[in-house]
């Protein structure tokens, strides 16, 4: 009987050793602990096999007076000093010249802008920033008043809008700020409470592909009159997005209407369209060339 509980009592520790041994065996680390381990000093801002670009300058569309065009020069010039591989991209931008938030910068693999930019800061945020990943908290976009998507800066006292990078899609962009308001209309004035309606049901046309240019002609008025004629501020504030967005971006509207293309790749609908498009393309018989 004293042999057997001496066997068991050898069988478990050595058990129980076996366990500890499988334990402390050295794992293969994944890629996400290996980025754990590395310190914060040796990480990179800037993904090199990222499709977004890594920083972003307004590139306004009309007439502006910041100095966005002088803010790029000299953030590329600080890229080259730093001898950092990394080009500059274009935050498409809806300006009237009377913005207070420029000129910005964007950074689209992180999702935030950094605003009121001088071109003399440019060599700040690249080697605070780009270099060390460091925050300016002076310059970073943080206003209650643009709670919005990250990939998104609009102003609602200038009406300037912005997309962060060339991937955003401004008409769906124009329905976002809508689908945002819905429901929150009181009713009591019908601009407001059959504006927004219509007004969803055009966009809703127009990123489906079935959109038509009577469809955009009366987003343009429904966003007239619904900054006029009802009785409160919150349809202007509504619509004011959607205003913007037609006249600043009417190029990618009429893309949608008339290509059905969406040059952002955002509009599933018109994405499909293009698939099929492209496939019978592909399919259909060649033309013999006359001799």
């Amino acid at each position: 009987m004293l042999e057997r509980l001496k066997d068991l009592t050898q069988d478990i520790q050595e058990k129980v050793r076996s366990g500890v041994r499988g334990v402390l065996k050295p794992a293969v680390s994944t890629p996400q602990e290996v980025d754990r381990k590395t310190p914060a000093s040796e990480r990179l801002f800037c993904d090199p096999g990222s499709k977004k670009a890594c920083v972003t300058v307004c590139t306004p569309r009309g007439d502006c007076s910041c100095d966005a065009g002088a803010l790029k020069e000299a953030l590329e010039n600080a890229l080259t000093e730093h001898g950092l591989q990394i080009s500059v991209g274009e935050a498409k931008t809806g300006c009237s010249g009377t913005c207070r938030q420029g000129p910005f910068l964007g950074f689209p693999q992180k999702g935030f802008f950094y605003l009121g930019v001088p071109p003399e800061a440019a060599s700040e945020v690249v080697r605070e920033t780009l270099l060390k990943g460091r925050l300016l908290f002076p310059y970073l976009s943080i206003n209650p008043d643009r709670s919005y998507r990250t990939d998104i800066l609009y102003d609602r006292f200038s009406g300037l809008l912005a997309a962060i990078d060339e991937s955003v899609c401004m008409v769906e962009v124009a329905k976002y700020f809508l689908d945002f308001e819905e429901g929150l209309s009181c009713g009591k004035c019908v601009p407001c409470r059959l504006g927004i309606k219509r007004m969803q049901e055009s966009l809703d046309r127009i990123v489906g592909g079935q959109g038509t240019l009577d469809d955009l002609e009366q987003l343009g008025i429904l966003c007239e009159t619904m900054i006029y004629a009802p009785h409160c501020q919150f349809a202007m504030a509504s619509t004011k997005p959607v205003l913007s967005a037609i006249t600043y971006f009417k190029d990618e509207f009429l893309e949608h209407i008339e290509k059905k293309e969406c040059r952002a790749g955002v509009c599933q609908a018109l994405v499909e369209i293009q698939k099929k498009k492209a496939f019978r393309e592909r399919m259909a018989p060649k033309k013999k060339k006359a001799k």
